[in-house]
Formats: C-alpha cells, sequence, structure tokens
C-alpha cells in the first residue's frame, strides 16, 4: 500500500524524508473605508449651454417708456454763422436780436436803425468775440469752428469799402480842383450871364 501523501507536505525523492509543510497564505481582508476617509475629488463645473450663455450676455429689453425718457431734448442753441450774417447784413434793423429772441430790444434797435450805427458794430464785435447769448442765456454752436471765417470775412468786407470810399474821395477832390482852376462858381455864373446877352441881341437884330 502506497503511502498516503498529505499535499501541503513536500516530499524529496532522493531522501524520502518529509520536510516542512509551505505555510499557507491567507487573502488579506479589505477593511471597510469610510467616506470621510477617502479624498474628495474636486468637482467641475458644469459647462453651460450656449444657448443659456447668450439668453444671461443679451441685456434685457427695456420698455417703451424708459427709451424715450434716456432720448437726450433737443438742442435749441442758435448757429454762430446764422447770428454773423443776420448781424453783418441786417444788424441795422435788429434781425440778430430778433433770432436770439431778444425781441424788445430788437423793436428798439430796428426803430433807431441800429442806434445810428454805433449799436449795429456794437453787436457785431460781441457777435465776433462769441460774447452775444440768446434770450435764455445760452452760447452759440460752433463759435470756435466758423470764428476765423467770420474775422476774414469782416476783413476783407471792410479792405473792400475803404479802398472804395479813397477811390470815390480822390476822384472827388481832383474833380473839385478842376473846377476850382476853371474859375469856379465865378466863371460858371459870368459864362451864364453873357450868353444870355448873346442870345437877347441875336434875336433883336433878327
Amino acid at each position: 500500500m502506497k503511502p498516503e501523501t498529505n499535499p501541503h507536505v513536500a516530499v524529496d525523492a532522493e531522501s524520502n524524508t518529509r520536510l516542512q509543510p509551505a505555510p499557507q497564505v491567507q487573502p488579506v481582508e479589505q477593511l471597510p473605508v469610510s467616506p470621510q476617509s477617502q479624498p474628495q475629488l474636486e468637482t467641475q463645473p458644469r459647462v453651460q449651454p450656449a444657448m443659456q450663455l447668450q439668453a444671461q450676455i443679451q441685456p434685457t429689453p427695456k420698455p417703451q417708456s424708459q427709451i424715450i425718457a434716456t432720448v437726450a431734448p433737443k438742442d435749441k442753441r442758435r448757429h454762430f454763422l446764422a447770428v454773423f450774417f443776420f448781424s453783418f447784413m441786417w444788424g441795422t434793423f435788429g434781425a440778430d436780436r430778433f433770432y436770439l429772441g431778444k425781441y424788445g430790444t430788437g423793436f428798439l434797435k430796428l426803430i433807431t436803425f441800429g442806434g445810428f450805427g454805433l449799436w449795429t458794430l456794437v453787436d457785431l464785435t460781441l457777435v465776433m468775440y462769441g460774447a452775444m447769448r440768446d434770450s435764455d442765456g445760452n452760447e452759440m454752436l460752433e463759435y470756435e469752428r466758423y470764428k476765423k471765417f467770420a474775422n476774414r470775412t469782416v476783413m476783407i468786407f471792410s479792405l473792400a469799402v475803404g479802398a472804395l470810399i479813397l477811390v470815390t474821395g480822390v476822384s472827388l477832390i481832383m474833380t473839385i480842383m478842376q473846377f476850382m482852376q476853371g474859375g469856379g462858381i465865378t466863371q460858371l455864373l459870368m459864362g451864364g450871364g453873357q450868353t444870355s446877352e448873346l442870345n437877347q441881341i441875336q434875336s433883336l437884330l433878327k
């Protein structure tokens, strides 16, 4: 009969001796892990859909009443060029003050023909320096843009009028000098009397 062999006992074939059995490895039991001991993973933010992002970016429409309230009021200031041309061309009749809403002083300027010219020059100077205001105390629009144009216009007009006055004065003086050299008023009267007497003598002879 064959001797019973333990499967867990190693037998040396040459010495036919039994060796100590090899220790059995027991599986390690897994201990329960508490949820507090587990490392907490950082949760990534959820990506919102494109439609929701567009809805958040787009501003909400305002009511129509609020839109009307935010519209800027109309600027009622007078333009500098209009005031300048009214004062320059028709300032004697008070057109510039009527345009600025100063109806009382405009009427006085009209009936006095621009204060006999002095009031017209004063208002034109105020307009050119930007000191003129309307009836509400507002400044003129775009004065800084067109003030050089106004200065050039007045300068050219002044030079043209000055040249015309100079030429007219010189021609008048020359005419008077020639008239005085020809005998003046005395020669004119005497020449007129002699011709009338000659005409009478010729009529008698006929």
